[in-house]
């Protein structure tokens, strides 16, 4: 191979180095994809929808009407004529603790207009109350300037 002598400056040939040439850059040789194979489409059979029978009539009875006869019915009553009154004592309780709370309401919002009256006038006494102050502490310090200037 033949070698290249490259100068470092411009001017001066003398102080030339050697490059070596460039080695040749082997690819690695591409691999394709294989070629797809064409598939025609089955054609796909297709079933009848599923058809519900028919429900069948059934009377509904609940647990009660069931066991009315049996001797474990017995307590099932108890226990529904024992939830059915206390359904009942709440309804009633909750009824008066309504109106006991709209009464408490009423009273409170009369206490509060009986309150800001009462606040407005003690406002107005302590706004008159100040300005006869002010009014006290004008005069004074006019007196004691009208006393300085005659001394002075």
């Amino acid at each position: 191979m033949t070698e290249k002598t490259v100068s470092t400056t411009p001017e001066a040939p003398v102080a030339a180095k050697k490059v070596a040439p460039k080695a040749a850059v082997r690819k690695a040789p591409v691999k394709k994809a294989p070629a797809r194979k064409t598939t025609a489409k089955k054609a796909v059979a297709k079933k009848p929808a599923a058809k519900k029978a028919p429900a069948k009539k059934v009377e509904k009875h609940n647990v009660l009407d069931r066991l009315e006869d049996s001797i474990i019915a017995v307590p099932f009553k108890a226990a529904n004529k024992t939830f059915m009154a206390s359904l009942g004592l709440l309804s009633y309780v909750q009824d008066e603790l309504d109106k006991q709370y709209k009464e408490f309401d009423k009273k409170f919002t009369k206490y509060a207009r009986d309150g800001e009256k009462v606040f407005d006038r003690l406002e107005d006494r302590v706004e008159d109350l100040r300005k006869d102050v002010e009014k006290k502490v004008d005069e004074a310090r006019d007196r004691v300037r009208h006393t300085f200037n005659k001394a002075a």
